[in-house]
């Protein structure tokens, strides 16, 4: 596991032991690895945005796996069917695999997309935060001011 910037506590899928330590990949009391549960969503509190569209997309999925499915059943089912070709049988489980993958590339293109505009969000705000927090401790008057090297600091 690596080290995270915001770590969050992981629990242990095993023994439920809650580990707190972010560079680790095993579970103190039992050994098991430990599962990664740190999403850049969840670290910054955003929302999912497009139900819709990612309904539209475990459609398609749908689809892609139903298409392939009718393919090979229909490749299976008239093999022994001397009044379809074999090259018609061959050519119909290649079109159906080809449509499929087609359909399964679009619908990664889209996740992909999706992904994307969603851990701009995440950053963007795990970024504000940080600017926010630096803002703060300038304005707290107990903050240690650093002079540029060479100067004296005045007391």
């Amino acid at each position: 596991m690596a080290m995270h910037l915001f770590s969050t506590p992981v629990e242990c899928t095993h023994c439920g032991t809650v580990v707190e330590d972010p560079t680790a990949d095993r579970c103190p009391n039992c050994s098991e690895l430990l599962k990664e549960r740190r999403t850049p969503r969840r670290l910054a509190g955003v929302e999912k945005r497009y139900g819709n569209l990612r309904f539209l997309l475990g459609a398609l999925k749908f689809l892609g796996v139903s298409i392939l499915l009718v393919g090979v059943l229909g490749f299976v089912f008239t093999i022994g069917d001397a009044a379809m070709p074999l090259v018609t049988r061959v050519m119909m489980l290649l079109g159906s695999i080809v449509t499929a993958f087609a359909i399964f590339a679009v619908v990664g293109f889209f996740d992909v997309a999706l992904d994307m505009e969603e851990n701009t969000r995440a950053s963007f705000r795990v970024q504000q935060s940080i600017l926010e927090e630096m803002q703060q401790s300038r304005r707290a008057p107990d903050a240690v001011q650093v002079s540029p090297p060479g100067e004296l600091a005045e007391p």
